[in-house]
């Protein structure tokens, strides 16, 4: 009975080894990721500027190297120009028919007022945002990238093959992975980039930034 016992859990283990050995590298990192962005509006004026990133991540949203449930987020942005002390502001969110009034509390990291719509925006509605009577016409500057989130995903993998491999376990990665747009005002850039992390359980990340123009790579960390 004994090493029948044994025998049962050797099969196991070598069922659980086989199951991830035809698995490529973009389908463990596609099950691990904590937030990707698919769609990216951008619109401004002179007092503010505002940014609308959309598509999936986690429902409890956590650093912390796992990837758990996710769900639609369409996260809106509105940066000023000027400083100011408001810790909070309402905007008019019109996006295609619907129009809402929405609230956005300022985040001191992103030095920027914040508020998830929690809805997935495709890539056809017209976004509107208005605050104090003045309005911005978001223009959707995904649809204008040559290197979409699919590609940059893919570019993304075969760059950090190496250190993606080394959090491979059976048929699950130990980390989890984000994929998002960087806004070029933010971060003071001419153009809009595409930013690849993975992140694993021990916090140790990796990350590489990538053109939407032509998928070449701009920068990479270790």
């Amino acid at each position: 009975m004994k090493k029948k016992g044994l025998l049962v859990l050797m099969l196991c283990v070598i069922t659980l080894l086989c199951f991830g050995c035809g698995k490529s590298l973009e389908s463990y990192v596609e099950e691990n990721m904590a937030e990707i962005t698919k769609t990216f509006y951008f619109g401004e004026n002179e007092t503010f500027y505002a940014t609308l990133s959309s598509g999936q991540r986690e429902k409890e949203y956590l650093l912390n190297g796992v990837a758990d449930d996710v769900t639609n987020f369409a996260l809106l942005s509105v940066t000023f120009f000027e400083e100011t002390n408001l810790q909070a502001i309402k905007v008019f969110v019109t996006i295609g028919e619907d129009k809402k009034e929405v609230e956005l509390e300022y985040s001191p990291l992103a030095n920027a007022f914040l508020a998830d719509l929690e809805k997935f925006v495709d890539e056809k509605p017209e976004i509107k945002i208005s605050y104090n009577n003045k309005t911005i016409e978001l223009q959707n500057f995904s649809s204008k990238f040559v290197i979409d989130w699919q590609k940059a995903l893919e570019i993304s993998v075969k760059e950090l093959k190496t250190e993606i491999e080394k959090e491979k376990k059976y048929a699950n990665l130990n980390a989890e992975c984000y994929l998002k747009v960087l806004d070029k005002k933010a971060n003071k850039f001419e153009d809009f980039f595409w930013c690849f992390t993975i992140l694993n359980v021990k916090n140790e990340s990796y990350s590489v930034v990538i053109s939407t123009t032509d998928g070449s790579v701009l920068a990479k960390t270790k």
